[in-house]
């Protein structure tokens, strides 16, 4: 059977998975890679978590704030765009929606840095 490692997103045998690594989703060459990439994942992670939240609070913003200032030019992209969506539409129903309708360039930069929700690229393509 095969598993898919969070840090490099590819599929792996459960062989390349020690005990530990198993719980984390991370395969054995991706455990011994330097702390950045793992925490860049990390990071990654927590905004897309945020963002499809179905609100986005006050504590959340603050988060996103600090992590637009990151040194991780693609963690600072990430969250500087969940932070003008937060602003923009902070609670998740219709979120889509008003940004394609209002803000289509926002709600485009969106889809290319691949935030998007699945759900909604499917309804839009048909």
């Amino acid at each position: 059977m095969e598993y898919i490692c969070r840090i490099c997103n590819q599929p792996r045998p459960e062989s390349a998975f020690t005990e530990k690594s198993h719980s984390l989703h991370t395969c054995k060459k991706c455990n011994i890679l330097p702390n950045l990439r793992t925490e860049e994942r990390n990071q990654l992670d927590e905004i897309f978590k945020i963002f499809i939240q179905t609100r986005v609070s006050h504590k959340d913003t603050v988060r996103l704030k600090t992590l637009a200032n990151s040194k991780d030019p693609k963690v600072s992209l990430h969250a500087a765009l969940i932070l003008e969506v937060s602003q923009l539409r902070p609670y998740k129903k219709g979120r889509h929606a008003f940004l394609e309708k209002n803000y289509p360039d926002l709600a485009q930069k969106i889809e290319e840095a691949g935030l998007a929700y699945p759900q909604y690229i499917k309804a839009s393509s048909d």
